[in-house]
């Protein structure tokens, strides 16, 4: 069933951003230091059995750092549009 009403300016707004996009890049790119981090600090160094309370450490760091990342991103994108007015 096709949606008739209009889209919203903020739905604008969030796609001329990308948003989605950016969002994507900076989580994946937190993800993947995340993991490399994880495994130079705690994996090779053998911690043991302390390793799985570094797991909620690399969850908040991914978080963290994907959220920081995206917020970068966004910016610069706002900065290219605003260049372009």
């Amino acid at each position: 069933m096709p949606d008739d009403r209009p889209e919203s300016g903020r739905a604008r707004f969030v796609e001329a951003l990308q948003v989605r996009k950016h969002a994507l890049r900076g989580f994946g790119v937190g993800i993947a230091v995340t993991a490399l981090v994880y495994l130079f600090f705690v994996v090779l160094p053998g911690t043991g059995g302390a390793g799985l309370w570094y797991l909620g450490l690399g969850a908040s760091l991914a978080l963290s750092l994907g959220g920081l990342l995206t917020a970068v991103l966004v910016a610069l994108q706002a900065r290219r549009l605003t260049r372009e007015l």
